[in-house]
């Protein structure tokens, strides 16, 4: 698909909503793609633009101080350490966790569009329990409850809500892609620019289409 030439006109006159559910599918494509070219489906501001700015730089200074950060704890951490507030610690997480699972309940139900978020993030805290309790179990008598928990019950379930997550996200893109106007499906989003800016994704249209992501 490229980008498309100022003499090409609609086969048919569009003056109101009427006009426009009659276009035939090629048309309807071609206004999409003009009015998403226009800025009139997304229009992002200036100081939005500096913000998303600030955060990309942001995000990547603390990974590169991680990296040092992450050797000296290697080097200098004991291997065992005796912990204070322990039941604390492990009841809040747990708490986290279970609000997580209610609220992924709750607005998957009601069909609300927060559900994408909610599934990301209890996949996550799930990973990260999984995690935590085999490690800080290694060697007790609790390592061989928590390792087939984490294999029976809480890797597999967040791989779950993870796939989930990862077909809704996709759902979105191809109707956003279908929005702009853009025939086929869209390229995996590895490869897909963010479809809130306004970024040429033309070139990637004329790419076949790739399963999975």
């Amino acid at each position: 698909m490229t980008p498309i030439d100022s003499q090409v006109q609609l086969t048919t006159p569009v003056r109101d909503r009427a006009d426009v559910l009659g276009l035939n599918g090629e048309d309807h494509r071609l206004l999409a793609r003009w009015l998403s070219e226009a800025g009139a489906l997304t229009a992002i501001p200036a100081a939005a633009q500096r913000r998303r700015r600030r955060v990309l730089l942001s995000a990547t200074a603390a990974a590169v101080v991680l990296v040092p950060w992450l050797i000296y704890l290697a080097a200098t951490l004991p291997d065992r350490q005796r912990a204070h507030d322990w039941r604390l610690a492990w009841v809040g997480f747990d708490a986290a966790l279970m609000l997580a699972f209610a609220a992924t309940a709750w607005f998957g139900w009601r069909g609300r569009q927060i559900v994408i978020t909610a599934f990301l993030v209890t996949a996550t805290l799930l990973l990260c329990d999984a995690w935590f309790d085999v490690v800080l179990s290694w060697g007790s008598a609790e390592q061989t409850t928590a390792i087939v928990t984490a294999i029976g019950g809480e890797i597999p379930f967040a791989v779950f809500l993870l796939t989930v997550y990862h077909r809704l996200v996709r759902v979105l893109t191809a109707q956003i892609w279908r929005d702009r106007g853009r025939a086929g499906d869209p390229p995996p989003l590895r490869q897909l620019p963010l479809l809130l800016l306004r970024t040429p994704v033309d070139t990637l249209a004329t790419r076949p289409a790739v399963s999975g992501d």
